[in-house]
């Protein structure tokens, strides 16, 4: 098969990337922020190559599918928490740390570093897990490659580019990445447009989404687009705030309208495959049976895309960040090595949880519910300046995580106020330690 064939070549063609960049690897700064000399391009593409992942992608469509216009809200949360972000890039200018948790180190202490480590690279498996999901529900449609065997193949793929590369070979492939990206749903968003040529006025709350699950939707999904550790990891590669800035000004102009378009795909979805199970994504079913075979090949190669620039920022975001559990900071050679010891370790349990679950949105909503109930607080308090004991600060994690993990398990209408309660916990505690 044709597709068999693209798809081998376009493997190959990112493993060959990979070990390009193996080879000029020099040193930890190479690995973990690429040498922070990204210019404006290169950190715009890699910022929106993460953010656009299976999980924004696929997920934004299945969200219209099931809730209409709200479908937009995803991505504009994420717009809203990028344009809550601009105001803090210049209190990074002095920090030469190359992650989250040793920003906090910097605000608590070595014990709540250690702790913020183990909780994000824990939850971070469930953010890697979602776009093995969505390669593996990608690959599956387009050719004759079963999901269990899509989601082994995709994994190993994600596994060994992260550990050849580093985000030195992630933040130069981003750019095209993104590219294959955009063209794939612009390309499927003008085609449906042209057949299907009703309107319908956006009505962007429902029966089905109403004002508190938007609420829930910032601070869980919005809160890590501000303090998030794979966000930052795209700052930190920049050549200075003023890079970062005009990255994310332009990471928030396309993100907009993006949602827009998203959300009508899903939209016609819903009129045209109304029947369609909940494991079913409907992106992938338009691709599948209304857009002529070039313009799907194309959408497929840039979902992708989507997924891999993902997975490999979040798989080695996990795994540098547990590295650090162990060596204290990532400036030498034996975090290098640890570090792709790990990225093998933390994706092959990536694996196991793509295999198990198979709910892309569901998996990347627990993971984020868990870490933003746990860190987002005490991690946008310290960047204001404000510090709490340690003590305290270290309850405030692991209540606030615990009670925000509850919360997404319990499930039900009664989940989104246990979510809200997790932060005020978390916000309480932090107040109640507050160093004079």
């Amino acid at each position: 098969m044709v597709e068999n064939l693209f798809l081998n070549l376009y493997f190959l063609g990112i493993l060959a990337i990979g070990y390009n960049s193996f080879k000029k690897i020099k040193d930890s700064s190479h690995f973990f922020v690429a040498n922070k000399e990204a210019n404006v391009f290169q950190v715009t593409g890699s910022l929106l190559a993460t953010i656009l992942g299976s999980s924004a992608v696929l997920g934004s469509v299945s969200f219209a599918y099931n809730s209409g216009w709200a479908g937009i809200w995803l991505l504009l949360c994420g717009a809203f928490g990028l344009v809550a972000l601009l105001p803090l890039i210049k209190k990074f200018e002095k920090f030469k740390g190359y992650n989250l948790p040793e920003l906090l180190g910097s605000f608590y202490g070595e014990e709540v570093r250690i702790l913020s480590s183990f909780i994000i690279s824990i939850a971070w498996i469930g953010i890697v897990a979602a776009q093995i999901m969505g390669a593996a529900q990608i690959i599956g449609i387009f050719t004759s490659i079963s999901y269990f065997n899509a989601v082994i193949i995709s994994g190993i793929i994600f596994i060994v580019y992260t550990i050849l590369g580093g985000q030195f070979s992630i933040i130069k492939t981003d750019c095209i990445q993104l590219l294959f990206i955009l063209l794939g749903i612009i390309v499927c968003f003008l085609f449906i447009t042209n057949i299907d040529t009703t309107y319908t006025a956006p009505s962007v709350f429902n029966e089905k989404f109403g004002y508190t699950d938007l609420f829930v939707l910032v601070l869980t999904y919005s809160s890590t687009f501000f303090v998030g550790p794979d966000i930052y990891s795209r700052i930190f590669c920049a050549k200075d705030s003023s890079v970062a800035k005009k990255s994310i000004v332009a990471s928030i102009i396309i993100l907009i309208p993006l949602a827009f378009i998203l959300a009508k795909i899903g939209i016609y979805a819903a009129g045209t495959f109304p029947n369609l199970t909940s494991g079913q994504s409907p992106l992938l079913h338009v691709a599948a049976n209304t857009l002529p075979k070039s313009i799907s090949l194309l959408l497929y190669f840039g979902l992708l895309s989507a997924v891999i620039s993902s997975a490999d920022t979040s798989l080695l975001t996990a795994s540098s960040i547990f590295t650090e559990i162990f060596t204290k900071n990532l400036k030498n050679i034996k975090s290098i090595k640890l570090t792709r010891i790990f990225i093998g370790v933390f994706g092959l349990f990536s694996i196991l949880v793509a295999l198990k679950l198979k709910f892309i949105l569901s998996s990347l909503l627990l993971a984020l519910s868990v870490y933003s109930g746990a860190l987002i607080i005490p991690c946008f308090a310290g960047i204001l300046g404000y510090r709490s004991k340690k003590s305290y600060v270290l309850s405030a994690i692991i209540m606030g995580g615990t009670i925000a993990l509850f919360g997404k398990i319990y499930g039900g209408s009664n989940s989104n106020y246990i979510l809200i309660l997790a932060f005020c916990i978390n916000a309480i505690v932090l107040a109640t330690g507050r160093k004079k």
